[in-house]
């Protein structure tokens, strides 16, 4: 019995942290993507800040230019390269700041914006 009040509660608790440590890492990311899947990935995200820049200088309305920028912004999360991360994050903040010059009607600050972002993007494409 006093053999059992010593070893029980350490089982019990490395049996604990054995089913617990499993789910922990499982958390938010289901799989890794291929490498197919980030150059769709990419190839989606330059057509998508393309499109932006295009229906912006056409005059459309803020709701679709903002529709394609957060569609860009969506599928560039996709790309889990290390190397590209840099250029990755920049792209993103770019294409954040874009939105939030759609959003004050400074249309030319967003077109220069979302060419950078777009820059960055080939560039991500031409090293991958």
């Amino acid at each position: 019995m006093k053999l059992l009040k010593k070893y029980l509660p350490s089982l019990l608790l490395a049996l604990c942290v054995s089913i617990i440590s499993p789910m922990a890492s499982a958390v938010g990311k289901i799989e890794n993507t291929s490498t197919e899947e980030v150059k769709q990935a990419l190839d989606a995200s330059v057509k998508a800040t393309e499109d932006a820049l295009a229906t912006l200088k056409n005059g459309a309305s803020e709701d679709i230019v903002n529709d394609h920028i957060n569609n860009a912004r969506q599928l560039i999360k996709r790309v889990e390269i290390n190397r590209l991360d840099v250029i990755r994050t920049r792209s993103a903040e770019n294409l954040k700041k874009a939105r939030q010059a759609v959003s004050n009607d400074q249309k030319d600050q967003a077109e220069d914006f979302l060419a950078t972002a777009l820059k960055g993007f080939k560039e991500m494409q031409s090293a991958f």
